[in-house]
């Protein structure tokens, strides 16, 4: 998916959003420089399990420290640690740096949990829209329809 398709996809599921373009940004540090403030900022995390069976894609609010040393046991699976750029090029369709939960779109097979912090319920939050040249701002309430319409297995948690 491009980001002028989930655009698009956006459009037809009627979800307003806002989207902000501004140069690329790699860290959260740079994007605090460019990205307006129109929601709760957001950082992502994909990863897998040590026996690269079990994928997680975590969206935690940015001051958010996730301790992976017992975020598995919250989660019922093994050990957890980043994926490789490779894995997540091939699950999600993602450059380092773009990483959104929009990615679990890209997700045919639907393997990927989607991981939301607590404290995003019901928050207008901010995401890439696939790529790390803009930001969109959407309300939790509606997207959430939209990923369990894909079939994406989403699970809020507190990630502290």
């Amino acid at each position: 998916m491009t980001e002028e398709e989930l655009y698009t996809l956006l459009d037809e599921h009627d979800i307003p959003y806002e989207v902000a373009h501004h140069r690329a940004v790699l860290t959260v540090a740079e994007a605090a420089e460019v990205v307006p403030d129109h929601g709760v900022a957001t950082k992502n995390l994909f990863l897998r399990d040590d026996k690269k069976r079990q994928f997680f894609l975590v969206c935690a609010l940015v001051e958010t420290q996730v301790d992976l040393r017992h975020l598995h046991e919250r989660l019922g699976s093994r050990r957890l640690s980043f994926a490789s750029a490779e894995l997540l090029r091939a699950r999600l369709g993602l450059e380092p740096g773009s990483v959104t939960p929009f990615g679990v779109l890209n997700d045919e097979s639907c393997e990927v949990t989607l991981v939301f912090d607590e404290g995003l319920r019901h928050a207008r939050f901010d995401a890439h829209p696939l790529v790390n040249t803009a930001t969109l701002f959407v309300e939790m309430d509606d997207v959430l329809p939209l990923l369990e319409v894909h079939g994406t297995r989403v699970v809020f948690c507190d990630l502290t």
